[in-house]
């Protein structure tokens, strides 16, 4: 099984290119979504962020106040960090957990190609859990135009872009990458390209080459 990582900045596009992966039967595996609903579930994980942001981000038997934990943990002073790596901490190895589950779940039902999609492949150190990379970049003006369309301030935008690699790096670093500087109908038929290259390689190659889908 092809193990793909899926991953780009706050308005790149990620989430759009993951739902036309799979519109075509592709199996996209979330980390958002999973940790969401670790937050929202476990009880010793909810448990830990009470105590550490209080009743009003983690209310008792309600979901997370996700704008308001955002508040708290997207920023660059010492603070703000201290309190992301403490919800990374308690968040991301369940999360992990998770992932490698549900991968277990589709090898053992011969899935051929499966898609993990996450912003923060680099940062968590996750890298080599996946055959390949594709990165997702726009330009800084045009993602702050989509993240004002849904209802994300440019100052949220600015602090949640400081924790996240900048686009050249993840282009640096990815084995591929998608351009999303055009229409949805452009994003669309560079994901199909995308995906006809994704269905001819091999597993874990031992160079990688790095190409740039526009």
């Amino acid at each position: 099984m092809l193990v793909i990582g899926l991953t780009g900045n706050i308005g790149s596009g990620k989430s759009e290119v993951a739902r036309i992966l799979e519109r075509n039967g592709i199996p996209v595996i979330v980390s958002d979504q999973i940790a969401r609903q670790i937050m929202d579930t476990d009880e010793e994980v909810r448990m830990l962020l009470q105590q550490r942001f209080g009743s009003a981000v983690v209310p008792d038997g309600a979901p997370v106040n996700r704008q308001l934990l955002a508040a708290r943990i997207f920023g660059t002073d010492p603070e703000t960090i201290e309190h992301r790596q403490f919800v990374e901490r308690c968040v991301h190895p369940r999360v992990l957990d998770r992932i490698a589950a549900m991968l277990d779940g589709l090898a053992a039902q011969q899935t051929p190609l499966v898609v993990v999609e996450s912003a923060l492949i680099y940062q968590a150190g996750i890298e080599e859990l996946f055959d390949y990379i594709v990165a997702v970049v726009a330009p800084e003006s045009l993602r702050r135009e989509r993240v004002r369309q849904r209802g994300i301030s440019d100052a949220d935008f600015l602090h949640r872009q400081q924790v996240q690699l900048s686009d050249d790096e993840l282009a640096a670093r990815a084995d591929f990458v998608l351009v999303n500087d055009g229409s949805l109908v452009d994003l669309e038929r560079a994901t199909q390209a995308l995906i006809a290259m994704l269905a001819a390689l091999p597993p874990r190659p031992v160079e990688h080459d790095h190409r740039s889908i526009q």
